[in-house]
């Protein structure tokens, strides 16, 4: 089945231009075209529209307030906007209702690949009341002006690590946080990092992008009043299973690409608690007062009560901000007892990033105990046969316990 994208833009050439880049997809999506916000929700009160890709400045109804429209009244419809260096201020205006930016000038394979990313996001949560309800907050967190900064710097094709540093260092509280945890037991570096340049170089640029995504999610999470879990639990939680993931990936010497994949995943593994306990109240806790009651685990009555998960949920929000497909997918999939099926590749033979997420979790579950009315959770015979059996999850408790990440409770 054909997917429906709308592009909208004044300026003729632009459409004209759009038309002529995406003609390979012709078979996969129908596309449409609209000269002004009126015409475009005039397009969309016809048929079903399955993304929009909007231009900020136009007359009359600019982009923020398209898409403002689309969001209450099509909230299922995922949300572009192209956006130049000169457009900051309409940025702003449009952060609650956009879920993903792309710079212009946009070539075919960045805006194809958003869009499809996207779009194959959005099947992950089949509950279609919770995605209705989700798609129509305001307040979603949006990623961070200083992400986006480094990644415009990282498409430059030689990105210099001192120029990334330089970014981070020009934030100050997410520079010093970012510090501090690079220096924490996490990382277990030998030495003190005491710049942001230095740690950009010592661990690179993906493991910064997505440490400075998790402080930003946590931090837009952490006034949204009361809360079925704890936040700082959750959050140690997550910095662990991010620093498990490391510590199983070096133990398997997976290339440093999928390793920093893992690590992603592992790290954002429960952002679909966050987004659920903020905008879906009533039904966490529902499920929480039935998990410590019954003994039962999360995302099972998750799954039990609502359809879906805070993984799929999760998974959701990470591919509409466009992170790699094996994290999202690696996010949806981290409960699952049975061994993934169609995800992206893995590396090593019997292994790939989804299965390191979800060990990774399972590990710092069963090292701390976080609530003793919570049903434990322990690897499936199937996930263990999968990876090789339980000699290799033996294996790596045993890197996890000697590298201290399972001595304390950070």
């Amino acid at each position: 089945m054909k997917r429906t994208i709308l592009f909208v833009d004044d300026e003729p050439n632009i459409l004209m231009g759009l038309r002529r880049m995406l003609r390979p997809m012709r078979d996969k999506w129908e596309m449409l075209f609209a000269g002004s916000g009126p015409e475009a929700l005039e397009i969309m009160s016809r048929q079903h529209v399955d993304a929009v890709v909007s231009d900020m400045r136009m007359p009359g109804m600019d982009g923020p307030q398209l898409l403002r429209r689309i969001m209450k009244e099509h909230p299922d419809t995922i949300r572009f906007a192209l956006s130049g260096y000169s457009d900051q201020e309409m940025v702003g205006q449009s952060i609650a209702p956009t879920h993903q930016y792309l710079t212009k000038p946009c070539d075919e394979k960045q805006l194809v690949n958003a869009l499809e990313m996207a779009m194959e996001a959005r099947e992950l949560v089949p509950n279609k009341a919770v995605l209705d309800k989700i798609a129509r907050v305001e307040h979603l967190p949006v990623l961070p002006e200083i992400y986006n900064r480094i990644t415009a710097e990282l498409a430059k094709g030689e990105p210099s690590p001192k120029e990334i540093g330089d970014i981070v260092a020009r934030d100050v509280g997410m520079s010093a946080n970012i510090l501090k945890l690079v220096n924490s037991a996490y990382f277990g570096l030998p030495r003190h990092i005491s710049a942001p340049q230095q740690a950009v170089i010592v661990l690179g640029v993906n493991v910064i992008r997505s440490v400075i995504l998790s402080l930003h999610v946590f931090s837009s999470f952490q006034n949204v009043g009361r809360v079925s879990f704890s936040l700082p639990m959750l959050w140690g939680h997550s910095m662990r299973a991010g620093a498990m993931a490391r510590t199983i990936s070096q133990h398997e010497h997976l290339p440093k690409e999928e390793a920093d994949h893992a690590y992603i995943a592992a790290l954002l593994h429960d952002v679909g608690k966050l987004l659920m306990e903020a905008h879906c109240t009533e039904e966490c806790e529902r499920v929480y007062s039935i998990v410590r009651a019954e003994n039962r685990r999360v995302a099972e009555v998750e799954a039990e009560l609502l359809g879906l998960t805070h993984a799929e949920v999760g998974a959701y929000l990470l591919g509409l901000w466009g992170l790699p497909a094996q994290v999202v997918h690696a996010v949806a999939r981290h409960h699952d007892a049975s061994p993934p099926v169609g995800t992206p590749a893995g590396t090593t033979a019997g292994l790939d990033v989804a299965d390191i997420v979800h060990f990774a979790n399972l590990l710092d579950h069963e090292i701390f105990v976080f609530n003793e009315h919570y049903a434990k959770a322990v690897p499936s015979p199937e996930r263990l046969d999968a990876i090789g059996g339980p000699g290799r999850y033996a294996d790596w408790r045993k890197a996890v316990l000697t590298m201290g990440l399972g001595s304390e409770d950070k």
